[in-house]
């Protein structure tokens, strides 16, 4: 691929195979391992990401919206594709025509399908346990019932439900626990579908596995159920939770580009818009050609820091739409810069020489989350695939 500004993200598939390995391995008897690839999968490459996964035995599939759904079909994608958001009768039609799976929410969206259908459409019925967002109510699921029992148009496959605090899930106590009992009180009213349920985000994945490590606890809600997985944040090489030894995950995104040039500042000269930083001494300053509408947030100005090789040092003065600047003063001193022309800069994840900063880091100096950093990495970012089967990324989909 073309390729003239040295700024993009680099995908290393080997890791995204090792964490669903690590899932695959953990969870043998899952009913549902659904890997979401929503929101560009996580700022990943949905297409890129999906095609392998399926490489990898993934069967299931999330996104969020309709759109993302057809474009994952329109470039060969054959696993079952559940959607998450809500849709009107012209939706309903699109799911069916190209055999997605629908997650519904409505009363209006089972008469969408039961008006759309020609024959039956699975479906899986989505109860808000908690979140309030989405879903039916509890106290729905008798009718619910009684209006998918031996429905000719629509056949329920599973029930859902979304996990709003899944970081307290290990806490029988906690707000995670009642949504899973809940959950499980409604399916059953649905065991004559024979169906199953899907609840486990990365949180309460990660949670049920710190619970194993634990011993035995049957009666805890994790153990309600084989319950389905919906991993996310976890996948991308990331662990939402506080004790990071309960699983080994590898970042799968870095975030790189390297230096356009260099300005030799003096003492009280200024950077950027606004001169928020003042050069203290004479200093030697890096421009990278990577700003905020490539997703690296202005709020990070004067605040992260990023590699440098293999170093860390910091962001100063306002992050430009287009370029951000590092003070490499003390890195450089006394060298020669040419030593150092189109230097690699690694804003998150991985340097070429092994060091490594966590995207957890920039989000918590952005004032933000994980996902933010990585959801945000914006489409002039060019994706780089790396790993063992990078090459399966370009003759079967052509890269990015």
């Amino acid at each position: 691929m073309e390729m003239y500004r040295r700024t993009f993200a680099e995908i290393n598939l080997d890791h995204l195979a090792h964490n669903i390995r690590v899932l695959q391995k953990s969870f043998p008897q899952t009913p549902f391992l659904c890997p979401m690839v929503k929101a560009n999968a996580y700022g990943h490459g949905d297409v890129q990401l999906a095609r392998f996964l399926e490489t990898l035995g993934i069967e299931h599939l999330g996104v969020c919206l309709i759109e993302e759904g057809l474009l994952l079909r329109n470039f060969g994608v054959k696993a079952e594709i559940l959607v998450f958001r809500g849709f009107d009768r012209e939706g309903a039609e699109k799911i069916i025509q190209y055999h997605m799976t629908p997650v519904v929410s409505t009363w209006e969206q089972i008469e969408h399908l039961e008006a759309a259908a020609s024959s039956p459409v699975g479906i899986h019925l989505k109860f808000d346990t908690g979140m309030n967002r989405l879903g039916f109510r509890p106290e729905e699921a008798q009718k619910l019932f009684e209006r998918l029992w031996q429905n000719k148009k629509v056949r329920l496959k599973a029930l859902v439900t979304h996990l709003f605090n899944g970081e307290d899930a290990l806490d029988p106590q906690g707000q995670s626990a009642a949504q899973l009992r809940a959950l499980h009180g409604v399916s059953q009213i649905f065991k004559p579908f024979n169906i199953f349920c899907h609840a486990l985000n990365s949180a309460g994945i990660i949670s049920w596995l710190s619970l194993q490590r634990q011993g035995a606890t049957p009666s805890h809600p994790l153990n309600l159920q084989n319950w389905g997985l919906r991993p996310g944040l976890m996948i991308y090489g990331y662990n939402p939770l506080g004790d990071k030894g309960v699983v080994d995950l590898k970042p799968v995104m870095s975030l790189k580009s390297q230096v356009g040039t260099y300005r030799i500042l003096k003492t009280g000269e200024t950077v950027s818009y606004g001169g928020t930083w003042r050069a203290a001494k004479e200093s030697v300053i890096a421009v990278v050609p990577i700003g905020y509408a490539d997703g690296y947030h202005r709020i990070l100005s004067n605040q992260a820091f990023v590699v440098f090789t293999g170093q860390r040092v910091p962001v100063v003065g306002s992050i430009c739409m287009d370029y951000l600047m590092l003070d490499v003063t003390d890195v450089v001193q006394g060298r020669d810069l040419k030593e150092f022309k189109d230097q690699e800069v690694t804003l998150f994840g991985y340097g070429s020489d092994g060091s490594f900063l966590s995207a957890e880091e920039l989000a918590r100096q952005a004032q933000s989350i994980t996902w933010e950093m990585l959801t945000s990495v914006g489409e002039r970012v060019p994706r780089i695939y790396t790993g063992q089967d990078a090459g399966f990324i370009s003759e079967e989909i052509g890269g990015e």
